[in-house]
């Protein structure tokens, strides 16, 4: 028995049968595994569900190949489960993994508080929450460990930075939202609006999407170019796909020369922006936020010191450093 259970608790690939010999050894065997080992192999394996809003996301499903990727750098498997833009779905997945025994969860849920009591049943459970790129409305963080992403109140902020220095005596622009009542879609929306507060910058109108469509941000430009013409100098679209869709109403009702600012970060922004039809791309790195995610979790499960809030820097992306930085892969 003593055997078996010293050759179980090396699953994770140490040197757990050298102690055995004698007790008299077992110092010197373990004292350079432990300097050479790294932190990955010291705890057990974790069980990690990745519970995004969609896996039809491309920032969702790359932000999983690097999981993938990298999950046995952590000691971990990890496994996803589409949510489907279905907030019921994503509760059954977080439902179904708190029975199946799961260590951890990485959550981007659609509405942030359609899932607040499977989080808190998690959270009782014993499993290490982290939220990816969407947090839990403030005043219910403490039923999760750690969040890991951009500061999506600051890249709003960027947004309207962008505006006022294009504009710098004014201008009258309309805001594009992502979905509407998403983590991501609240606090661009936010920062934006502080942003521009005080500033020569108007906001003629502004409307959130049902999803996060570029076949609605084009209908909802086309709406707004009917209503408001050619007073329309500026468009803050809040993702780089929706920016797609503001370009092409401009293109139908020909027009040109609207300064466009979006954020995320992925190859549609990047090749509007080479291609100039999208002027600021506002970009979150998926692979840093990707490997931070596993890297906390790893942290929290060993009882290591580990960061709450864990925000990754944003990059602002122009003509001027769009072929000096990584071309996305999403």
């Amino acid at each position: 028995l003593a055997f078996g259970l010293a050759a179980c608790g090396n699953s994770a690939g140490g040197e757990a049968q050298a102690p055995a010999e004698t007790e008299q050894e077992a110092p010197a065997e373990e004292e350079p595994a432990e300097e050479e080992a790294p932190a990955a192999e010291e705890g057990k394996t974790l069980k990690v569900a990745y519970i995004p809003n969609s896996m039809s996301n491309e920032m969702n499903a790359y932000g999983y190949k690097i999981m993938e990727e990298h999950q046995g750098d952590y000691n971990m498997e990890v496994t996803a489960f589409d949510g489907q833009y279905d907030s019921q779905t994503e509760v059954a997945a977080i439902t179904n993994c708190i029975g199946q025994g799961y260590d951890a969860l990485i959550l981007c849920p659609s509405d942030i508080n359609a899932v607040i009591p499977a989080v808190m049943q998690a959270k009782e459970a014993g499993l290490i929450v982290e939220l990816y790129s969407a947090d839990l409305p403030e005043e219910y963080r403490e039923y999760r460990d750690i969040f890991v992403g951009v500061d999506d109140t600051e890249a709003g902020k960027n947004a309207a930075k962008a505006m006022i220095d294009q504009f710098p005596d004014g201008a009258k622009v309309i805001e594009v939202g992502g979905t509407a009542g998403t983590d991501a879609q609240i606090r661009r929306h936010d920062g934006f609006n502080a942003g521009v507060e005080g500033s020569n910058i108007e906001v003629l109108d502004y409307q959130a999407t049902d999803s996060w469509s570029s076949n609605e941000t084009m209908a909802i430009t086309e709406d707004m170019i009917v209503k408001y013409g050619s007073d329309i100098q500026g468009i803050f679209c809040h993702w780089d796909g929706g920016a797609t869709g503001c370009i092409e109403a401009l293109k139908k009702a020909g027009i040109d020369g609207t300064y466009i600012v979006a954020i995320d970060g992925s190859r549609s922004g990047f090749d509007q922006v080479k291609d100039g039809t999208q002027n600021v791309c506002i970009s979150q790195n998926v692979v840093n936020i990707s490997l931070k995610a596993l890297e906390v979790i790893r942290n929290a499960a060993d009882g290591k010191e580990y960061e709450a809030e864990n925000y990754v820097p944003l990059d602002i992306v122009t003509k001027d450093n769009v072929e000096e930085l990584p071309y996305p892969e999403w």
